[in-house]
């Protein structure tokens, strides 16, 4: 996956972690030249559909946080 460019913009540097349908990756933003997180969401066979409710309460989580050891939320 290292090198793969995702949506035309991210970059991957280097895979953070894999659990059961998630992924997290190390990406270079091809605008701003940011390093990012990305969380990717996949749907393969070990796919649940409470995969998707944490990552959307993940989302909500991370949106609400203001500090600055805290990623911000971009999109």
């Amino acid at each position: 996956m290292n090198g793969e460019v995702l949506t035309n913009r991210y970059e991957v540097e280097q895979q953070l972690g894999k659990e059961s349908g998630q992924q997290t990756v190390l990406a270079r933003d091809l605008l701003t030249y940011d390093l990012v997180i990305v969380k990717l969401l996949t749907f393969s066979s070990e796919f649940e559909w409470d995969d998707l409710k944490l990552f959307e309460r993940e989302a909500q989580t991370l949106k609400s946080l203001c500090h600055p050891c805290i990623p911000c939320y971009l999109d």
